[in-house]
């Protein structure tokens, strides 16, 4: 992780994008203080499979939600 100036970022954006491409994390400082960081992206691939993984472990308990809506309007009218 390499700590870079604004300015320095500004000048030699290029070279710092083919090091974030590479895998780096670079930040970006003004007087110091951290403003903002270069991350690689992330993988849309593993994220949906994290989601689907994450889908799949819950157990539903109770009617469905479709079912309950229904329900309540029924009960409403009558």
């Amino acid at each position: 992780m390499s700590k870079v100036s604004v300015e320095e970022a500004v000048r030699n954006l290029k070279a710092f994008l083919e090091q974030v491409a590479a895998g780096e994390e670079i930040i970006i400082v003004e007087q110091n203080k951290p403003v903002t960081r270069l991350v690689p992206p992330s993988i849309e691939e593993e994220i949906f499979a994290d989601m689907k993984q994450f889908r799949e472990s819950l157990s539903l308990k109770g009617e469905s939600l479709s079912q309950t809506v229904i329900s309540a309007r029924q009960e409403k009218r009558y």
